[in-house]
């Protein structure tokens, strides 16, 4: 059997005994409550196959140290002293251990101090963790620690009122285990939390600021005689640099007495240079010292070294400054130069990232105060000269600049107060494990506890160190040769996009490990660790006595490197963790709205056994219309179908398109709409007219009846730099309040079982259903050529996906052109090729945007259509159930794919289609492993005789299929 696990079946009854016991009081909280793990014991069944014994739960290790959650597919362990931490990640079947190093479990970004949760030091080598090595691992005494732990079962991220048909057994919520681990800040004190800080004026008075929103006369500025256009003030823009690449332009400071620290925001935009990389420079009498971002070299190539900043500390360059440090300098940087004692550091860190010292600078008695302080690409030795090969030009940005004064004890003891905050909240790291699936859903909630508001600018939720897969020594800039570990991650915080890799861009973060200098690469640069995060942040302030939850992430450690079985692990994830995506109404698209053509349409619905019907754009319905005349018309639109048997809703465009300047998202570069947002201009959610427009749809389906909503025109996570707008302060909460706005009323529909179409990856916030990926102009194509490509579609776009999470197109009616050549009316004159593309969709699962001004126009037609619903309802199961991708439609052969099911009669469904003129006979291999089949399958052509045939050694059987030219054939596996 493959990826079989061995076991010792006999005791499998013991384990799930202890498992319902461990979870019927949900308060296990002492590792005396637990049982000892034992991972052998488990069944040796595929789960893909049967899952119904691989049962969730939590145990603890033979020494009582550490914590395992396991549901016998896959396995987590966290060591919990003296801190905790994910010591195990393991895929059960092959026994193969993803973590090679530790990591804290989560980061958080609080009230200007980015503080670890949980975690352990010391370990050795990251290449890979010996088991002996735990005992001497120590905690991290700035990290918030570990306190204790609660066990419970997954509760339901929101309510999802069932009222359609699902796949049998959905379960919401998901059966499985609750791991929610609690930490606190304990044993700090003020001058640790200094240590702590990501913002320079925590302990130091602010003695000067800059923007750069204009420019002010305090700066004197240098630029190069090598180019006309060499400037600091680029087109009207202050702080923009825009001159060749080896070239010195910078403004320059006059500081105040007592300055400890300056501190510049850089964007290193197009520059590509090393020793003229922007920086900043501190100026005294005798001396000049630089620290400057390295994006490339004097050659103009970018720079693909492991060093990636320079340090001149007065009498020498140090080009290697910090070690290893391949990092990316694509987006916004900070470098700040602290004075204490006798030292400078030389610091760095990317936008929500964390400060690291690069290099020390020893002046070996105490540092006097700096005269001046420098910005911009400053040169060799910070001397200011040109080089003599200037290059080309490059433009980039000086962001803002600070100076602050050095630690004054007032300021100290300020910072007492934010410390009894801190320590005054609760952190809950909380673990979903499901049953029968090796998925683990990860999130954190933090509980304050004090008395004053904090502000949460950012969490890692998630951050492992994760076995190298496939590394190699250099990759010479091709990213696309980095093969990253054969883990699958994905968060609620999905957009822009109808693929999950493509849609979770913005939260799913592969990275180096610059710490693991031990891995092959000598640049360092193997993908090896992964990050959850928001790339924008949350920017949210968490009020005294309330809660805040982080995005949700969700994992799937492969247990194969087969496309197939991989997206077969990945479909069934959804099934489980968004079980409406099962949910699959057959959905006409009315493209009018007047009465007489409206009471048709839902009479013809009823009539073939469609089950909802949807205004579609262009029908001339207006959801956003609240006068009492539309109301009216709604309602009494609801009611007549209603009565028909008949669910009715709407098409509303979001936010492709603009509103006015006041209530458009605001370019951040600009300070005004336009010129960034992803369709050009966009509402802000949370302007006056968003909040109005979600107020509208509240209301528009709490009065009216509507049961279902194409969302088109997606929110794809547009930022907005309005302060002006009532939803959001600024930018940085921008993003994540316009989200929460969208996600609440997709959750809230849920509630009210209204069914949702968003062309965009909204499945884990209640979405049902999107796109399966298609040219729209395609639909414009000749009759024939819409076959192929939309098999080709629905080929390509289910094998991350079951076939109810996806919908495609059927143009009834002209659409976007191609005229009586692409469109199906008069239905009754194409009547074949209608139901070719019928049945191309829904013999598949797939339902469609049957668009148009009417299901059928004859007796004939609407003969035809009904019995295609007829017969899709009657195998509806097996025919939603998960698609084996066989062979590709190319109009020049058979086409094909399967549903396998094995939890139903039909354990297969085939269906084979011919694009050619003429009669295709042939055998063909049919795989039936996945129907859960493994000696006999019994098949039958559509309803025909059933014939027997015994499974090869590869779960096998040959039949030959035959169809006509331009039609399709089915086939029965039982």
């Amino acid at each position: 059997m493959k990826n079989s696990i061995k076991t010792n079946c006999k005791n499998l009854g013991v384990i799930m005994f202890v498992s319902m016991a461990c979870l019927s009081s949900l308060r296990a909280q002492n590792m005396s409550d637990l049982q000892v793990y034992d991972e052998s014991v488990f069944s040796n069944e595929d789960w893909l196959i049967n899952n119904q014994n691989f049962i969730a739960n939590i145990w603890k290790s033979e020494d009582g140290k550490s914590i395992v959650m396991s549901n016998g597919i896959i396995s987590r362990t966290f060591r919990i002293t003296p801190n905790a931490a994910t010591t195990s990640l393991k895929v059960l079947s092959k026994q193969e251990e993803h973590i090679r190093a530790v990591k804290p479990e989560a980061i958080l970004s609080i009230n200007g101090f980015t503080v670890n949760v949980g975690g352990l030091t010391g370990q050795p080598n990251l290449a890979f963790l010996y088991p002996d090595w735990l005992s001497n691992l120590k905690a991290d005494p700035l990290s918030f620690k570990y306190t204790g732990f609660n066990i419970g079962t997954p509760e339901k991220r929101f309510d999802w009122k069932q009222v359609r048909h699902t796949a049998p057994n959905v379960s919401w919520p998901p059966k499985g285990v609750k791991l929610e681990m609690n930490y606190q800040l304990t044993d700090v004190v003020p001058e640790d939390l200094i240590a702590l800080a990501q913002e320079s004026n925590i302990g130091r008075k602010v003695n000067y600021h800059d923007d750069f929103s204009t420019m002010e006369s305090v700066w004197n500025i240098q630029t190069s005689k090598n180019h006309e256009r060499s400037s600091f003030f680029n087109e009207g823009k202050p702080g923009e640099i825009y001159t060749p690449n080896n070239t010195a332009v910078f403004a320059e400071y006059k500081l105040p007495k007592g300055t400890g620290l300056v501190e510049t925001s850089i964007d290193a935009g197009t520059d590509v240079s090393g020793f003229w990389g922007p920086g900043i420079a501190l100026v005294w009498n005798d001396k000049t010292i630089k620290f400057n971002m390295r994006p490339g070299n004097e050659s103009g190539s970018k720079n693909t070294d492991a060093w990636r900043f320079t340090v001149f500390d007065g009498k020498k360059e140090n080009t290697r400054a910090g070690g290893k440090d391949n990092v990316d300098f694509d987006g916004t940087w900070f470098l700040r130069l602290r004075i204490e004692g006798t030292k400078v550091y030389c610091e760095a860190k990317p936008k929500a990232g964390k400060w690291k010292t690069y290099q020390a600078i020893d002046f070996e008695k105490e540092v006097p105060d700096p005269l001046s302080v420098r910005i911009g690409k400053l040169g060799k030795n910070a001397s200011g000269d040109d080089h003599d090969v200037p290059g080309e030009l490059v433009r980039l940005t000086i962001n803002e600049f600070s100076a602050y004064g050095k630690i004054d004890e007032n300021e100290v003891q300020k910072i007492k107060s934010k410390l009894s905050d801190l320590q005054n909240l609760v952190v809950s790291v909380n673990y979903d494990l499901y049953d029968g699936i090796p998925a683990l859903s990860k999130w954190i909630s933090i509980t304050n506890n004090s008395n004053q508001p904090v502000k949460v600018d950012q969490i890692i939720s998630e951050y492992l160190g994760i076995a190298d897969h496939n590394p190699y020594g250099g990759y010479r800039g091709r990213e696309d040769l980095k093969v990253k570990p054969n883990i699958h991650f994905e968060t609620d915080y999905a957009f822009s996009a109808m693929a999950a890799k493509v849609a979770n861009h913005q939260t799913v973060h592969w990275g180096t490990d610059q710490d693991y200098v031990t891995q092959i690469s000598w640049i360092q640069d193997v993908p090896n660790t992964m990050r959850i995060y928001p790339d924008n942040g949350y920017h949210v302030n968490v009020t005294a006595g309330e809660s805040f939850e982080s995005i949700r992430s969700f994992m799937i450690p492969y247990d194969s490197y087969d496309k197939e079985r991989n997206g077969l692990a990945q479909r069934k994830m959804y099934r489980t963790v968004a079980p409406w995506i099962t949910e699959n109404p057959m959905m006409f698209h009315i493209t009018r709205s007047k009465w007489e053509d409206y009471t048709n349409g839902i009479d013809q619905a009823a009539e073939v056994g469609y089950e909802m019907v949807n205004f579609s754009f262009g029908s001339g319905f207006n959801p956003e219309d609240e006068s009492e005349e539309n109301y009216t018309k709604m309602k009494k639109s609801a009611d007549y179908a209603h009565g028909k048997g008949i669910k009715i809703g709407t098409y509303s465009l979001l936010a492709s398109r603009s509103i006015s300047a006041k209530d458009d998202v605001v370019n951040p570069k600009t300070g005004k709409p336009g010129g960034f947002a992803t369709f050009g201009n966009s509402p802000c959610l949370e302007s006056e007219w968003g909040q109005d427009y979600f107020r509208k749809m509240y209301r528009m389906f709490s009065e009216t009846g509507f049961m279902t909503f194409t969302h088109d025109g997606n929110y794809p996570g547009d930022v907005c730099a309005s302060t002006e707008h009532p939803g959001h302060d600024n930018l940085g909460d921008s993003q994540y309040k316009q989200w929460k706005r969208l996600t609440d009323f997709y959750k809230w529909c849920k509630s009210q079982g209204i069914y949702l179409r968003v062309p965009d990856y909204y499945y884990l916030s209640g979405s049902n259903q999107n796109g399966v990926g298609y040219r729209e102009n395609n639909w414009s194509l000749p009759r024939r050529h819409q076959l192929i490509h939309t098999r080709q579609n629905i080929f390509d776009g289910t094998w991350e996906s079951t076939p109810s999470m996806r919908w495609s197109f059927i143009p009834l009616a002209q659409y976007h052109g191609g005229g009586a050549a692409a469109t199906i009316e008069p239905l009754n004159e194409h009547l074949d090729h209608y139901e070719m593309m019928l049945v191309s969709n829904i013999g598949m699962g797939i339902q469609s945007a049957l668009r148009g001004p009417r299901l059928y126009d004859t007796e004939t037609t609407k003969a035809m259509v009904k019995r295609v619903v007829g017969w899709y309802k009657k195998y509806r199961d097996i025919l939603e159930s998960d698609i084996i991708h066989l062979r590709r439609a190319d109009g020049r052969d058979i086409d094909y794919m399967m549903h396998v099911n094995p939890n139903l009669k039909e354990k297969g469904f085939l269906m084979v289609f011919n694009p050619t003129d003429h009669v295709i006979r042939k055998k063909i291999k049919v795989p039936l492993y996945y129907t859960g089949l493994s000696n006999e399958a019994v098949v039958r052509e559509q309803e025909g005789t059933q014939k027997s045939f015994e499974l090869d050694r590869e779960y096998e059987i040959e039949i030959e299929v035959e169809v006509k030219p331009n039609w399709y054939n089915w086939y029965v596996i039982e």
